[in-house]
């Protein structure tokens, strides 16, 4: 054996710039064998061409290649071999490139969502409530109605197993709401006519479990809190003045929006929420 041939495992290591360890393992796999063995020492000897071996496999590896995959491609010792792996690594790679595009822009909206509701609630401290006349266009929605006692804790159940159908409808789901089939100032919290809803900020499949809220006028209050039976009462009739007071009535079911992130369930002081009453104008005689 000829020493200016051949280097230990510490001199391999040094010279490639990796683990004694790492080198140990990739014999163990026969990623790169030692090209000789002392029989009495038991010391592994790497030729030039082992240290090529093993640069090729950093390599590969920062091309995120696998072990396995890069055996087979050092076993083959092919181009064709070697072309056909990293043209599927490359699919591979844009296929994983347009799943953190998708991540970037998730965590875009949520933290822009997030400043938006922290400069919001702010100023909502100071108004109290801020009630305005909006125009909503259809809504689509993942819903589930019943008799449901109306509380925090009964519509988180509902809110995650409707996050479910969200997901296997394949669609996004935006904010949640609830929709009070009943007068909010005489309901029994108990057990009520609900509807527990996700807005879907991309349609998906069509299912049994989703619907469109059509267009229409509402007059809206928007205000921060836990919303509760004194907060909901006490917000609906400042809404049911302002109808009288304008000349509308009140046409159809209203809707309790939680204009809030996920992780602010966990701190439901900081809730946002817009109660929105359907309208139009009163006939005249």
């Amino acid at each position: 054996m000829s020493n200016d041939q051949y280097y230990s495992i510490g001199q391999a290591a040094k010279i490639c710039n990796i683990s004694v360890q790492t080198l140990r393992y990739y014999d163990k796999l026969g990623l790169v064998i030692p090209s000789d063995t002392d029989k009495l020492t038991g010391y592994r000897y790497y030729s030039n061409r082992d240290l090529l071996y093993i640069k090729i496999v950093q390599d590969m590896k920062m091309l995120h290649l696998s072990l396995d995959e890069i055996g087979v491609m050092l076993r083959s010792d092919s181009l064709d071999v070697l072309y056909t792996t990293l043209e599927s690594k490359q699919k591979e790679t844009l296929e994983e490139i347009k799943k953190l595009e998708q991540t970037f822009k998730s965590i875009e909206q949520r933290t822009a969502q997030i400043a938006m509701l922290q400069e919001l609630g702010n100023g909502l401290k100071e108004l109290e409530v801020l009630i305005e006349l909006k125009r909503f266009p259809d809504r689509h929605v993942v819903f589930d109605r019943g008799q449901y006692a109306c509380g925090m804790e009964p519509s988180i159940v509902k809110f995650t197993e409707l996050f479910g159908k969200v997901e296997a409808i394949g669609a996004s789901p935006g904010h949640i709401m609830t929709v009070y089939h009943e007068n909010i100032m005489t309901f029994d919290r108990a057990e009520s006519d609900l509807e527990y809803c996700i807005l879907l900020d991309n349609v998906g499949q069509e299912a049994a479990y989703t619907r469109i809220i059509p267009e229409g006028d509402y007059i809206t209050a928007l205000y921060c809190g836990i919303p509760n039976d004194i907060s909901c009462k006490r917000i609906y009739s400042k809404l049911l003045q302002w109808i009288e007071d304008n000349g509308y009535i009140e046409w159809g079911a209203s809707i309790e929006h939680y204009i809030v992130d996920m992780a602010q369930m966990m701190k439901p002081e900081e809730f946002i929420v817009e109660l929105q009453v359907p309208i139009r104008k009163a006939l005249t005689l």
